[in-house]
């Protein structure tokens, strides 16, 4: 899969870095001087700025290979954004993004972490655990991290082609924010983020969060959009570098994407 490659600290992007939504709507004046106004969805686009220094002659020839594939702007790649949460309806689990097991149920309206009720709560009635998950079209070769809010017993899950990664939780009838961290290291193209609950078990969740990097980082909620953008393409036919000392390289990439 082709796809914008992570830095040796396992990221995609530096901070400060730019995003840019663009929308368009289109306006037609009528004869009778009335105006109907159409929102053009399929012109909506995403620029990302992303501005890199002291990168060294690994990661750049890393970017530079990629560039070369796509042939400045004409191909395509996957990006997965540096700044935004991977997961579709980061709070709603009713929404079909999201895959329960047959004895696991997401009852919402629980109270979550801020005293209002954007949690969900988790039963398993079965007698082996379940899961509540989410998968995205990415390589398992990336560094991801999953995070969630929970409230219970149970475990957060990464698995890309039968690599797993997990972290257990017990916190009682407290809230707390958990993550687990891995980079599955498969050729799998497909990457799947899961909450297990055990059997006769039960926890609250809320808020989770899938990124393309070693931590969490804040939270962002989602609901039909999220930051995997699988269209992706350079801005321009052209890679600026400058080197600033040996092994040492900087340079401003801009990537555009229609919305997801």
């Amino acid at each position: 899969m082709r796809h914008f490659p992570q830095l040796a600290t396992n990221t995609a992007g530096q901070y400060p870095l730019r995003r840019t939504r663009r929308e368009r709507v289109v306006h037609l004046d009528a004869l009778d001087g009335k105006r109907h106004s159409l929102y053009d969805a399929p012109a909506a686009e995403v620029e990302w700025e992303l501005n890199y220094t002291s990168l060294n002659g690994a990661e750049r020839d890393a970017v530079d290979a990629l560039f070369a594939e796509c042939e400045g702007r004409l191909g395509q790649f996957l990006f997965l954004d540096p700044a935004a949460n991977l997961l579709k309806w980061s709070e709603d689990y009713s929404q079909p993004a999201w895959v329960r097991g047959p004895a696991l149920s997401a009852a919402g309206g629980a109270v979550d972490p801020w005293g209002t009720t954007r949690a969900a709560q988790l039963t398993n009635s079965g007698a082996a655990s379940q899961a509540l998950s989410q998968s995205i079209v990415a390589p398992g070769s990336l560094q991801y991290a999953f995070s969630g809010y929970v409230n219970g017993t149970g475990w957060l899950r990464i698995d890309s082609g039968g690599v797993i990664r997990e972290q257990a939780f017990a916190t009682g009838s407290e809230w707390r924010r958990i993550f687990v961290s891995a980079n599955p290291g498969s050729g799998a193209e497909l990457v799947t983020f899961s909450v297990r609950v055990p059997a006769g078990g039960s926890a609250k969740v809320t808020a989770l969060q899938a990124e393309a990097q070693p931590a969490p980082g804040g939270y962002r909620k989602t609901t039909s959009r999220s930051g995997v953008y699988p269209n992706a393409r350079f801005a321009g036919d052209e890679m600026a570098w400058t080197m600033q000392a040996m092994n040492n390289n900087a340079a401003t990439i801009r990537i555009v994407s229609r919305t997801n």
